[in-house]
């Protein structure tokens, strides 16, 4: 069974049969219904992997992502696939595990697939070297939310010190006296962004910054569970307590809670991300929020960009989302 036996029995030539299969906008919706139902009659299946020889286009596009068990990246993942969907292009998600040589590893191989471009959440420890093989092969890419040193393409991300500076003002007009940026990965540069910031405003404020608070931890609601455990044997919580992200929000309450502390008026607690769930928790969660879906959408459309028109700007562009606060009952206020 080939494509001009579908064609033919169609009623259309071969080459209308494969702009159809392309997803091509030069085809009408009836003649692509004809074509398709044609096809599935006599049970005919696209070779993509020979059209790709012939066009060089293969119509998909690899998403790297360094875990899949944070929220904000399966939100991430989801607008990206929506974004590109109606352009006729198929993602390959792979997952690096916070591994930069299995990143590595991922990239050589979806190169290997010819991939029309690449979305990358840069695992943690990414350097330079990692855009090495795609900029050889001059393969269109976009990084997200995370920055690598020394890279000068496209990036998406947003502006984690401003995030951070909003959470420590909104828990000074709550009246906290001790400040606390609890959680998260230590050696990526969002937490060394939004640390600074945070500690920035806590003593620009003249409030007490509890150094012993603010450990790192995996992004993780039992990573932000077990450490808040730990952190009480040795005493009280701060007054006011930032998260790094939602998930370790949720682990770092559940723990307060536990501890028989009451979050929103013994210990107030801001998260990051804005998560579906943060306005359904209990206590709800006020959240620095950043958008991920929509991080994701403008992500995949400059990809899209590049892809069509590759010579269009030799220079990376910047797009810079600026948080906003989603003040609920975790931190003392009425939901909103």
């Amino acid at each position: 069974m080939t494509l001009a036996d579908v064609a033919r029995h169609a009623g259309f030539s071969r080459s209308t049969a494969s702009l159809v299969f392309q997803d091509s906008p030069m085809v009408a919706a009836t003649t692509k219904a004809a074509v398709l139902a044609a096809a599935k009659e006599l049970g005919y299946v696209y070779d993509r992997r020979a059209a790709a020889l012939r066009t060089r286009k293969s119509h998909t596009i690899g998403l790297l992502i360094p875990g899949l068990a944070n929220p904000f990246f399966a939100a991430l993942v989801q607008a990206v696939e929506e974004e590109l969907g109606p352009s006729g292009f198929t993602v390959l998600l792979a997952n690096t595990l916070e591994r930069p040589e299995r990143q590595k590893a991922v990239v050589e191989t979806l190169l290997e697939y010819r991939v029309d471009g690449l979305l990358i959440v840069p695992a943690i420890g990414s350097g330079r070297e990692v855009l090495d093989a795609i900029e050889r092969f001059a393969v269109p890419h976009v990084l997200l939310t995370r920055r690598v040193v020394g890279a000068g393409g496209d990036w998406v991300g947003s502006d984690d010190r401003r995030g951070a500076t909003l959470a420590a003002e909104h828990l000074v007009n709550h009246g906290c006296r001790s400040l606390a940026y609890f959680g998260g990965p230590t050696e990526t540069y969002a937490r060394a962004t939004r640390y600074g910031g945070f500690v920035d405003a806590a003593r620009a404020a003249g409030l007490r910054f509890v150094e012993e608070w603010s450990r790192g931890t995996e992004t993780t609601s039992s990573a932000g569970y077990e450490a808040v455990r730990t952190l009480l044997q040795s005493g009280p919580p701060p007054e006011g307590v930032a998260c790094h992200s939602d998930a370790i929000a949720f682990g770092a309450m559940r723990a307060l809670r536990d501890a028989g502390l009451t979050v929103g008026s013994d210990v107030r607690v801001l998260g990051y991300d804005d998560l579906e769930h943060a306005r359904s928790w209990s206590p709800s969660l006020s959240s620095v929020s950043v958008s991920s879906e929509e991080m994701g959408r403008t992500a995949a459309r400059l990809l899209l960009e590049r892809i069509d028109h590759p010579r269009t700007s030799a220079s990376g562009r910047t797009v810079v989302f600026t948080p906003t606060l989603q003040a609920r009952e975790s931190c003392g206020s009425h939901d909103t």
